[in-house]
């Protein structure tokens, strides 16, 4: 594993170098949060909201 690496221009942070691995994963997450965030703004905007098993009975989805 690659020791994460932070490089430095005039004592300031300007890159980052780490494991690609890790870099999926934060991505992943990054992902996660994004889709969690358009999920909660949806469901405060949306004034009558439908559970996952009411869903399912209305499109006869097993």
């Amino acid at each position: 594993m690659i020791k994460t690496q932070i490089i430095k221009e005039n004592d300031r942070p300007v890159a980052v170098i780490l494991d690609y691995d890790e870099y999926l994963r934060l991505k992943e997450c990054k992902q996660e949060l994004d889709d969690y965030n358009r999920g909660s703004v949806t469901k405060q905007k949306t004034r009558k909201w439908t559970g996952h098993e009411e869903l399912k009975k209305q499109l006869k989805v097993k």
